[in-house]
């Protein structure tokens, strides 16, 4: 029994590593949702990565009554170190955006030029190279009706892993709004493993 046991644990533990990706953890917090999605991405596959995107979901993500509706996180944890500018994560963004809704929608094939994305360069955070911030607006795939995301973006390079992070926070709700400190928090409890 307790072999079984000692099994299990190191099984799960191999699974939680393969879920964080190789070399990296990242924090999951109690009653989020996780999942993790390797480059290309089947839904925008056009974003020229190569590695993994890992996002993290508030617990009141999928409920329209929750202050923490639709906020979210996602880390592409990509090779090298990638051209990034605002420029490229408005392209990228928008591609993202509208693929999700199209993944989640095939009956909405026709729909096409409804995501804009705004991101601009904004002071610099603690431990980016380059912080990012502004508006997607799209289509919510849960109601068909039109969304307006806040975004936060940090570019962290990290030349030893020769791999980039790139985090981006997601939220209907302004800057001021709590759910913020949430998002932050996954940010700030990346870690690289040695």
């Amino acid at each position: 029994m307790k072999k079984a046991i000692i099994t299990l644990l190191i099984l799960f533990a191999f699974g939680k590593c393969f879920a964080q990706g190789t070399g990296y953890s990242l924090p999951l917090p109690e009653k989020w949702k996780s999942e993790t999605i390797p480059f290309p991405i089947d839904f925008a596959p056009s974003i020229p990565y190569q590695g993994i995107e890992e996002l993290r979901f508030t617990p009141g993500w999928g409920d329209a009554k929750s202050n923490d509706y639709w906020s979210y996180t996602f880390l592409w944890f990509v090779d090298g170190t990638p051209q990034v500018n605002a420029n490229l994560l408005n392209t990228y963004l928008t591609t993202y955006f509208d693929g999700l809704y199209h993944s989640n929608n095939k009956s909405s094939p026709d729909s096409v030029g409804f995501t804009k994305s705004d991101i601009t360069n904004t002071s610099t955070a603690s431990g980016d190279e380059q912080t990012y911030s502004g508006k997607i607006s799209t289509l919510n795939f849960l109601t068909k009706k039109k969304i307006t995301f806040y975004v936060s973006i940090h570019l962290q390079p990290h030349a030893d892993a020769k791999e980039t992070a790139i985090f981006f926070e997601v939220s209907p709700k302004p800057y001021s709004n709590p759910v913020w400190g949430e998002l932050d928090g996954i940010v700030s409890g990346f870690q690289i493993q040695q």
